[in-house]
């Protein structure tokens, strides 16, 4: 899929309300088309990798456009856990940047990528940043018949959507999701998303660094509604940054039946 197959959507259009924008402290679904806006940050991944990811420099022009701390949280999750990884399909929900999909491709040895969001302007970015790193994001045509392993489509959240998606790209092995829970009528649409495109096996891997947004417990109720669950000996905790600890990465599972 190319940007040309991208519905014109934003992320209030379905899971919010106007409300809901109105009353942020700032456009959370704002864009900037100003080239100053941006800044590229570099990040040093083991083996000499470096990734190279444009943000835009200010956090109050747009969720999706920034890196956000869970985003970091999870990539030195995964590089101290590579074996969770190391030759899975892996997708990234509500990916912005893209940093962790990036990271699982160039430094995880993952079997295969798909970098995701559904807000079409975001999508733009995340598709110039994969292309700054050298890679090039193959459609789910490609991705079947070739040695392709990074594809960057545009994923809605929602039971429909995924059923979609799934018959287009498959089941995953591993989802992972950062900070992108900023509308608490998101959370729902999310977990039905994971439900649909999840193994049976897998490992549904999250973050949300700002829980006063949207409630953790709010989470893990709704998890649990849809058969997820996250034990509290597989909660992670950053070790080398007081703030960064303060928000775990969250290891969910699909409730085992008796």
């Amino acid at each position: 899929m190319n940007q040309d197959d991208d519905s014109n959507w934003r992320e209030y259009n379905i899971h919010g309300t106007d409300d809901d924008a109105e009353n942020q402290p700032f456009d959370i679904f704002a864009s900037s088309t100003d080239d100053d806006a941006y800044e590229t940050i570099q990040y040093d991944i083991d083996n000499n990798i470096t990734i190279n990811i444009r943000s835009e420099k200010d956090y109050d022009k747009s969720t999706g456009m920034s890196v956000w701390t869970g985003s970091e949280v999870m990539c030195t999750y995964l590089r101290r856990h590579s074996d969770v990884i190391q030759n899975k399909k892996v997708l990234e929900l509500g990916a912005g940047c893209g940093l962790c999909g990036l990271v699982c491709r160039m430094a995880l040895e993952a079997a295969s990528v798909l970098i995701t969001d559904g807000d079409h302007q975001v999508m733009k970015n995340l598709r110039y940043n994969v292309e700054l790193n050298g890679l090039h994001s193959a459609d789910a045509a490609t991705l079947k018949s070739s040695n392709a392993t990074i594809s960057c489509p545009q994923l809605i959240w929602g039971k429909n959507h995924a059923i979609k998606f799934a018959e287009q790209y498959g089941k995953q092995d591993v989802l992972i999701a950062t900070d992108c829970l900023y509308i608490s009528q998101s959370v729902y649409p999310l977990f039905e998303t994971a439900n649909e495109l999840l193994e049976k096996t897998g490992l549904f891997l999250f973050v949300n660094s700002y829980p006063w947004v949207c409630p953790t417990e709010k989470v893990l109720d709704i998890a649990t509604e849809f058969g997820f669950v996250s034990s509290d000996d597989e909660l992670w905790y950053h070790d080398d940054d007081k703030e960064k600890r303060k928000n775990p990465v969250h290891v969910f599972r699909r409730r085992k039946e008796v």
